[in-house]
Order: C-alpha cells, then sequence, then structure tokens
C-alpha cells in the first residue's frame, strides 16, 4: 500500500530541488530572461511570417519531398488543361490581356462533348469599370457572348463550371468580392459556383471560408470543386476554422507526368486536336482546372504567368488548386493544425525548462550536455510537428537567446570569481608584506 506522506515528501523534495535554482538567481536574473524571451518570441515571429523565411522552409521541404519514398503520388481526381506558349502566342490567343474568351468557349465545348463533368477556370474575369459590372468592352463583347454560351451549354448538359472571384481584404477578417462580368448573367446560369482565387502565406494551409462584407460567406476556388464532387468531404472541411495538409503529400510537376499512358496535364493546342473519344479517355471522370502557365514577355521569354512557391516547388496556380482539391477529397491527407496559443505555450515551456537547465547548480560539462540534449530534444519536437501537425515552433530565436543569455551570466560570474580571486590573492600578498 502506498505511504501518501512518504509520497509527498518525495514531491516536496523534488519541488524544493527545481525551484532552488529559481530563487537562487534573484529576480533580476528572470526579469531579464523573461524581457529576451518575449523579445526572441517576437523576433521568432516576424522571421516566421516573411517571405525571406517562407522560401527557406520551401527549400527544406522541396528537399525532403525529393528525397523522401512517398509510394505512388499523383493526382487521382484532377487534370490540368495550362495554356502555355504554344496557346498564349498563337495567332488564336494573340497574346491579348484579358484573354480572348471566345477561344476558351471553344476549349469548353470541347471538354463539355468528351464528358468533363465539372470545369473550374482559374482565369479572372473581373469588370474593367467596377461600378458598371456588367459593362465590357465592345471589341470583347462577342467573346463573352460565345463563352458564357459555352457555360449556358454545359448548364443545359448538367454539368457544373466553377468561376474564379477576386477579393481584397476590408479588415484582418472581411473581404470585398469585386465585381465580374458574369455578375449579372449568373442568375441565369445554375450550374456556375464562384470561389475566390487565394492562397495562404503558408502553401500548406488550405484556404477555407472567407467572410465578406456582404454578411454572406465565400468558398476558396478548391473547395467550390469539392462542394459539388464531394459535399460530405466539403462539410468535414468547413466544420474546423483552419485545414492544412502534410507537405508529404503535395504533389509536384513531376507527379503529373503521364502514369500507366494517361495524362494528367494537358494545353489548349492537344485539347483542340485530339478526338472526342481520346479526350474522353484523359477527362470523362476528373475535374478540370484550366489555368495559365504561359510565359509573361513573349515565347518563352521570362518567368510564368501564374507561378507560386510551394513544398512542391514552383507550381502554376492552377496546380496548386488541384493540390488542394486533391488533399480536400483525401481525408488522410488533411489535419486540423494545433492552435497559435497551445504553439506559444509550447515554445516557451520548452525555453523555461531550458532557462532552469541553464541555472541549475550543475558542473560546466554536464550543464552542456543538457542543453545540447534539450536543443535536439526542441529540434526533433519542432520536426515532427512540422511534419505530422503543421505546426511550426519559432524556436531557433528563444535557443539562441536563452543560450546567449546564459553564456552571458556564466561569463558575468566566472569574471566575477576572477576578480575576487585576484583580490584575495592581493590581500594575501599584503598580508605576507606586512609579516616580513
Amino acid at each position: 500500500m502506498m505511504d501518501w506522506r512518504q509520497l509527498a515528501l518525495r514531491v516536496k523534495a523534488a519541488t524544493r530541488i527545481i525551484w532552488r535554482p529559481v530563487m537562487s538567481k534573484g529576480w533580476l536574473h528572470w526579469l531579464r530572461f523573461g524581457l529576451l524571451l518575449a523579445a526572441a518570441s517576437y523576433l521568432g515571429q516576424m522571421l516566421s511570417e516573411s517571405q525571406r523565411f517562407s522560401d527557406i522552409r520551401y527549400y527544406l521541404y522541396q528537399k525532403q519531398v525529393r528525397f523522401q519514398h512517398r509510394g505512388a503520388i499523383y493526382p487521382q481526381h484532377t487534370v490540368l488543361l495550362l495554356l502555355d506558349d504554344d496557346d498564349y502566342w498563337s495567332a488564336e490567343f494573340q497574346a491579348r490581356s484579358p484573354i480572348k474568351l471566345e477561344q476558351l468557349a471553344v476549349l469548353l465545348d470541347k471538354l463539355n462533348a468528351a464528358g468533363a463533368n465539372t470545369v473550374g477556370f482559374d482565369i479572372f474575369l473581373s469588370s474593367p469599370l467596377p461600378k458598371q459590372p456588367a459593362f465590357d468592352f465592345p471589341d470583347y463583347a462577342p467573346g463573352d457572348e460565345a463563352f458564357f454560351g459555352a457555360v449556358k451549354r454545359m448548364c443545359d448538359a448538367g454539368r457544373h463550371v466553377v468561376l474564379t472571384a477576386y477579393v481584397v481584404k476590408v479588415t484582418e477578417e472581411i473581404f470585398r468580392e469585386q465585381p465580374a462580368i458574369y455578375s449579372s448573367r449568373l442568375p441565369g446560369l445554375p450550374c456556375v459556383t464562384v470561389g475566390y482565387d487565394s492562397f495562404n502565406d503558408d502553401m500548406r494551409k488550405i484556404p477555407g471560408l472567407v467572410e465578406l462584407d456582404s454578411e454572406r460567406t465565400m468558398d476558396s476556388f478548391s473547395l467550390a470543386i469539392v462542394k459539388i464532387v464531394d459535399p460530405v468531404a466539403y462539410e468535414n472541411l468547413v466544420r474546423e476554422d483552419d485545414k492544412g495538409f502534410r507537405f508529404a503529400q503535395y504533389l509536384t510537376p513531376n507527379d503529373f507526368n503521364p502514369r500507366a499512358g494517361r495524362k494528367s496535364i494537358l494545353n489548349g493546342v492537344s485539347v483542340r486536336k485530339m478526338d472526342e473519344m481520346a479526350l474522353r479517355q484523359v477527362v470523362a471522370d476528373r475535374l478540370v482546372i484550366v489555368g495559365g502557365a504561359w510565359s509573361m514577355f513573349g515565347y518563352g521569354l521570362g518567368g510564368p504567368a501564374d507561378e507560386h512557391n510551394s513544398p512542391g516547388g514552383l507550381e502554376p496556380g492552377a496546380m496548386l488548386h488541384a493540390n488542394y482539391v486533391e488533399a480536400e477529397l483525401n481525408e488522410n491527407s488533411t489535419f486540423t493544425p494545433i492552435s497559435d496559443r497551445t504553439a506559444e505555450v509550447l515554445e516557451w515551456s520548452l525555453a523555461f525548462i531550458l532557462a532552469l537547465v541553464a541555472a541549475s547548480e550543475i558542473s560546466a560539462g554536464w550543464k552542456g550536455w543538457a542543453v545540447a540534449l534539450s536543443f535536439a530534444f526542441s529540434a526533433v519536437l519542432t520536426y515532427v510537428l512540422m511534419q505530422n501537425l503543421g505546426l511550426f515552433l519559432d524556436f531557433l530565436v528563444p535557443f539562441l537567446m536563452v543560450v546567449g543569455h546564459t553564456l552571458t551570466e556564466e561569463v558575468l560570474e566566472l569574471r566575477h570569481e576572477l576578480r575576487h580571486a585576484r583580490h584575495t590573492l592581493k590581500e594575501h600578498r599584503n598580508d605576507e608584506v606586512k609579516q616580513v
């Protein structure tokens, strides 16, 4: 039977051992430590939000994805129709901006005939005059009619079209939808769904619902697609405020290469040339996402018009949307990240434990090993949480600050001991002189 009195004494003794270094250092030591830790945490947060830090993080992801055995990773639900230089810089598209919608109409009709059930356009259709949303320039009007005529034929066939909305931030949590040339046409196009086109600063976080200033919410482009094909998956996704997916599941451009003779990337030229049966074999049971990948300044000149950095490397925006759709339709690829508050508690707890180790009354050698093991533990913990829970502990800066603070304290203490030893030695010599 357990002796509760003996257990209480042991707990009291352990508490005294832990608390002794805290009290022995004095309140000024811990005040400096608290201020340095707060400054370090703030600095770490600022660094984690900087573009430079994000680029470094994506670089590390990309290296790990390249050398990690991930099994058979490929797009199972989506196929991309990327308009490249052969399309945009051709006589058909004529490198026009905004893009010639009559050419998109031709592609949409071919996809419709081939049995593509859902087609999403990652292409902005913003109105040139926001105060007159229905207005478009006379030269563009025939193209508008051709495109929305093709959309109407998709509706008549019982299929679906997802268009892109452009939203701007009004406050930290409220957005405003910008007028588009399709706004006044939506009542007559029941098969059309609209989703905003924007990515999180952290590409591993799936774009979710945003609240508009019109007191309604809007799905992201990927969520709008998922809502059509799998309403249950959609409900599970929007139930949580924040969703992410594991970086090892990110599809890289190489993952979109043909597999077993089946293509996952097309361009406009190939779609035009393919006969209906061949195109049907590629798109009939998949979600088609149309986006841009042409060079900005001429055929082969300049970077792609719509390219983003990600854990999968530099990818066209449409490919990122496909990544999110693939993850959202696979519950094993998504997770709910730990809250920021939990992350802060973990970070500060680790730093405080490290400070206790540094302040403990043990030899310098053991203290060095303890600090090294604490750092190794924090690094492993950070990596595990980063991979599996989407949690980024900005621990490096607080750790370096605590180590710097500890080293400074050790140097000051050593300096004080040296001064004391010199003073003692001087007094001892003076006493010897007096005795002589």
